[in-house]
């Protein structure tokens, strides 16, 4: 008889213990996630169709031509 009272004792302390090391856990807030964003993959070709902007155009012009002329200025070695 001695021994079955202790041996239950001992579970029913061990019980009340980890359930009390657990209680802080389960009061702590849930994490707050952001909201999952889809996103759908789509396939580039190689080449695009986008055509340039005239403006653009003679931008890459001129910048084109400045380089031209600061190789052909340089000094010969």
């Amino acid at each position: 008889m001695n021994r079955s009272l202790i041996a239950s004792s001992v579970l029913h302390i061990i019980v009340i213990f980890i359930t009390a090391m657990s209680l802080p856990f389960l009061s702590k807030k849930p994490i707050d996630l952001p909201p999952i964003i889809s996103v759908e993959l789509i396939q580039i070709s190689e080449k695009t169709n986008i055509p340039f902007a005239p403006k653009a155009k003679k931008i890459i012009e001129e910048v084109k031509e400045k380089e031209k002329k600061i190789v052909s200025e340089q000094a010969p070695p």
